[in-house]
């Protein structure tokens, strides 16, 4: 009876071994996994600043914009953001490229309410570019296989100046990001869009509405990371 005992205690001992190094190698595993997630199945490091600059100018060029190209690629925390100019010097429109799949939409805010020339008609209906991907054939939607922003009428003589618009934005900044200033200025059609700087360097972007001075700041867009002139 004892040496049955004995025999019964020794196998559930070996049990209880087994459980714990099978648990132990378990976590371990899980901290390797945690401690590098580039080498999980399925893990993306999201597309790079330059990869950014391919979509959106693919995107242009799908779009059938010749006399646009991309003047500055910004990244931010959310999102990539890009500055489209119209070969006279003039902003043509602003676009989001998203950090994980490279897809391009129109950014939202000033470029969608305020663009005269490219983002709203005259009648005031909302304006719109259409959404692609690195991966897409074509554009979509339409008929024709291809859609366009709905146009009003483009005007860069607005009724704020670009001066008044800069004091506007330095007002709105020292109410709200105590230390930035308002930097390079550019002028698109219906409105104006300005780099915020701080310390001297790039800390985020925000717009002026051309005929009323509202101001906008492109809060949505996260943290400022690293900045891309092209052009």
């Amino acid at each position: 009876m004892n040496m049955r005992k004995t025999i019964v205690l020794i196998i559930a001992v070996v049990v209880v071994a087994a459980l714990v190094a099978t648990g132990l190698a378990i976590i371990n595993q899980n901290a390797n996994k945690a401690a590098n997630p580039g080498t999980s199945p399925g893990a993306t490091k999201g597309i790079s600043v330059d990869q950014a600059v391919t979509a959106a100018q693919t995107y242009l060029t799908r779009m059938g914009y010749p006399n646009l190209g991309i003047k500055m690629m910004q990244e931010y925390s959310n999102t990539y953001y890009a500055l489209v100019e119209r070969n006279n010097g003039t902003g043509a429109f602003e676009l989001a490229v998203n950090k994980s799949t490279g897809v391009v939409t129109p950014m939202q805010g000033p470029t969608l309410m305020w663009n005269t020339k490219y983002g709203t008609t005259g009648t005031g209906m909302m304006g719109y570019l259409t959404t692609t991907s690195p991966s897409s054939s074509g554009m979509m939607g339409g008929s024709g296989g291809m859609m366009t922003w709905l146009r009003g009428t483009p005007t860069t003589n607005m009724a704020v100046t670009m001066e008044q618009a800069r004091t506007y934005a330095q007002q709105y900044l020292d109410a709200n990001y105590t230390g930035t200033t308002v930097g390079q200025i550019t002028t698109f059609y219906g409105y104006y869009t300005m780099q915020v700087m701080k310390n001297g360097h790039v800390f985020g972007m925000m717009g002026v509405y051309g005929n009323t001075g509202q101001v906008m700041y492109y809060s949505w867009c996260g943290s400022f990371m690293q900045q891309k002139t092209l052009g």
